[in-house]
């Protein structure tokens, strides 16, 4: 592990101000980061990865210290944001990688933008994401109503001993700036149509689709299926891996994503 200054900025991206860090030198990665979260879930990873890479990280939309004039969020408006933020800073096609929400972002930059990353890394995601069970098994957990109206007062209270805390430090304008990240994100979640195998078969970066064999979320048949579907991939699981065990423990994933990366 080096520990390296961190330079931070804040530009102007499709009419959102982004927060973004950057540490270290070498090879340009870009970390999308997970879903109700903001770059600093990758606080435990990047100084393993900054002495080889130059580490670049960033506030989605409307999370953190990031703004979201829009109000809404998608995967593909975020991936929009991440090949404008890879042309605002000048980076010659950087790895684009991320976990969970980030995952599918990465995809989406693979789909919308060929050419844009050298290489991808899709962790903790699967072509589940926008199927009906999966927005149904959303709905049930973060108490979604018909109206896709989210019940934060009962997902503070699943939350209160886990994410919450966090939450509410990675987010630092009030109660009401995470609750709308959460119900933002939900609007975001039931909207998505997932990708086609067609969409998927037109992602030509090298990919490595990365899932943790205790994932909740993610079943790993399913993030094989992704990975078999993919014109170019390989496929990592980490063993006795939560869903988001990777990042708070980043020790394994940071292993596998370097083997992966100086290997492209």
């Amino acid at each position: 592990m080096i520990s390296t200054t961190v330079e931070t900025h804040q530009i102007e991206i499709n009419g959102a101000s982004i927060y973004i860090e950057e540490q270290g030198q070498g090879d340009p990665l870009v970390l999308v980061q997970p879903g109700f979260c903001s770059s600093a879930t990758y606080a435990g990873v990047v100084p393993f990865l900054s002495g080889i890479f130059r580490v670049i990280t960033f506030d989605d939309r409307g999370h953190g210290r990031s703004t979201n004039p829009s109000g809404g969020l998608t995967y593909e408006l975020i991936a929009d944001d991440t090949a404008a933020l890879i042309d605002e800073l000048g980076l010659n096609r950087p790895f684009v990688g991320g976990w969970s929400d980030g995952g599918e972002v990465a995809l989406q930059v693979g789909l919308r933008y060929p050419g844009h990353a050298r290489a991808l890394i899709a962790g903790g995601t699967s072509l589940e994401l926008g199927s009906e069970k999966v927005k149904a098994e959303m709905r049930t957990l973060f108490h979604i109503d018909e109206d896709n109206i989210v019940d934060l007062e009962l997902v503070a209270k699943d939350l209160k001993e886990t994410m919450l805390p966090m939450m509410r430090q990675w987010h630092p304008n009030g109660e009401q700036h995470w609750q709308t990240v959460v119900q933002q994100s939900a609007n975001m979640w039931l909207a998505y149509s997932g990708l086609t195998r067609e969409q998927v078969d037109q992602i030509n970066e090298p990919t490595l689709v990365l899932v943790g064999d205790r994932d909740e979320l993610v079943p790993i048949e399913e993030a094989v299926r992704l990975f078999r579907w993919l014109p170019n991939a390989e496929l990592a699981i980490l063993p006795g891996a939560s869903h988001m065990r990777p990042i708070f423990d980043p020790a394994s994933f940071v292993r596998v994503i370097t083997d992966f990366l100086e290997r492209h």
